[in-house]
């Protein structure tokens, strides 16, 4: 599918891969496993060594469009970045709402703008 910076969230949201347990990922292999709307926060979190569980609408699960990440792999200073994002004792998610009018560029930035408060941490 192609797509630029205009379109509308919604449209993007769940264009995922599935990723089996377990499954290595690198940097340069992200792009396989997420849909280009989360990919820049995704190579932000790869870069702050901020582990990523999954990402995507989160509509199955009610929780917002985003990604979830490992909270017990994260620093102290990370851990009080993420406390009021905590969706479950080891994750938390960073995630925002999409409404109709949402486009790709309004949603990436919103996201970039929670990830930009993370620091980068050691390597776990």
């Amino acid at each position: 599918m192609q797509y630029n910076p205009n379109m509308l969230a919604a449209e993007l949201v769940d264009l995922t891969s599935d990723v089996s347990p377990g499954q290595e990922f690198n940097r340069e292999s992200l792009h396989l496993f997420c849909s280009p709307l989360f990919l820049k926060a995704m190579y932000a979190l790869y870069d702050k060594n901020i582990q990523t569980i999954s990402c995507g609408s989160g509509k199955e699960r009610g929780i917002l469009p985003g990604i979830t990440c490992g909270y017990d792999t994260l620093s102290e200073k990370n851990k009080a970045i993420a406390k009021d994002m905590i969706i479950s004792p080891n994750h938390f998610r960073i995630g925002t709402e999409i409404t109709e009018n949402t486009t790709f560029l309004d949603f990436e930035g919103k996201l970039m703008k929670i990830v930009d408060k993370f620091e980068k941490q050691p390597n776990n």
